[in-house]
């Protein structure tokens, strides 16, 4: 076998000897196999944390492959884990997002996984982030939805996008969505302010750190199907290293104060976002709305469940027209604007009659 490169900054040796249970494996694998073949003798581990073509590992490796588990997922049949022996005294045991090597060295151990982990190595994750679009039918599944790469705004043009506090304010929900594991941040503003531009921009940032969820408003009952918690059971076991956050657009009906309509979507998030249930799925929610925040449940606002409340505003005139000459752009006369109407086709657009009373 061929020796890799000899540099990750995720892997990690662990010696021992196998008549120790400290050393056998604690997940779902490769325990009855590692502990048959090592016996009481010298066992070294090697895990390296990444992403696999499990596929192709499988398609290509037969005759050493010992055990397997497979489940349909994404409208397809995906591998979740597998074990492979090569030889008596060397064993690997890779999942979608870890390999594990065993052997009876610690540099054979680290060898069997680097050159795994050479040849079936996924190319590296879009600079922009993604998410996964839950899908019910007859079961609670998931989709991948890769975002372009502009939906990652770079500094200066985030800056024209938004306002001087709404940047201040993004830096410091970043940093809330990296210590809080779990809670409930609504985004609040009227249509075209950019929320879910701001989201798709949010996802490119944390893209290292989280996984998302997007839960469309027409199947927003999911979040109270018995299936749901046995769903994110699965997920966290696939991706422990990752913080999950769900995202829920126009969720207006769903945070409303609680009525016939909407009591078991509130109590569902109400348990979600705070709670024991909380403790065990960590699940950070982010809902937009269009509405105002005075007609929602107040139980959803109570301190120690909110992240955060924050309002998109219309853009200023004076903003309005620094993001419009960025974009080569003229403004049609108005007091303030949105950013669907400065992107919108001038030859479509419309002056927007001036408001009385405050801008939102």
């Amino acid at each position: 076998m061929n020796e890799a490169p000899h540099s990750s900054p995720h892997s990690f040796v662990v010696c021992g000897n196998a008549e120790t249970d400290s050393f056998a494996p604690t997940y779902r694998g490769p325990h009855t196999p590692v502990l048959a073949a090592f016996g009481g003798g010298s066992m070294h581990r090697f895990r390296m944390n990444g992403h696999w073509d499990l596929e192709r590992a499988a398609a290509e490796n037969t005759g050493s492959l010992l055990r397997s588990h497979k489940q349909f997922d994404q409208n397809k049949p995906l591998w979740d884990d597998l074990t492979f022996q090569f030889s008596t005294l060397s064993l690997l045991y890779a999942d979608e997002n870890r390999l594990e090597g065993y052997a009876s060295s610690a540099a054979e151990a680290e060898a069997v996984v680097r050159q795994f982990a050479k040849n079936y190595a996924r190319p590296p994750e879009p600079e922009a982030g993604s998410y996964s679009l839950i899908r019910v039918d007859k079961d609670i599944g998931r989709v991948n939805v890769p975002l372009a790469a502009e939906s990652l705004l770079s500094d200066e043009i985030f800056t024209l996008h938004y306002t001087e506090a709404t940047v201040v304010w993004h830096r410091d929900f970043v940093q809330r969505l990296t210590t809080r594991k779990n809670g409930l941040a609504i985004l609040e503003g009227p249509p075209g302010t950019g929320k879910t531009s701001y989201l798709r921009h949010l996802m490119g940032v944390l893209r290292e750190s989280h996984r998302f969820y997007f839960i469309p408003a027409s199947t927003l009952r999911v979040l109270s199907d018995p299936n749901f918690i046995g769903f994110w059971a699965d997920q966290r076991r696939r991706y422990q290293d990752k913080q999950f956050a769900v995202i829920l657009e126009d969720s207006d009906a769903a945070l409303m104060a609680r009525g016939a309509d909407n009591r078991e979507q509130v109590s569902a998030i109400l348990n979600l976002t705070d709670g024991m249930l909380a403790d065990f799925l960590r699940l950070q929610i982010l809902c937009t709305i269009n509405g105002r925040a005075t007609d929602i449940d107040q139980a959803l606002l109570r301190p120690g469940r909110l992240i955060t409340h924050r309002v998109f505003p219309r853009l200023s005139r004076e903003h309005a027209s620094l993001l419009a000459a960025n974009l080569g752009r003229s403004l049609p006369t108005a007091c303030d604007y949105s950013l669907a109407e400065i992107f919108a086709d001038p030859e479509t657009c419309e002056a927007r009659k001036p408001r009385i009373g405050f801008s939102a």
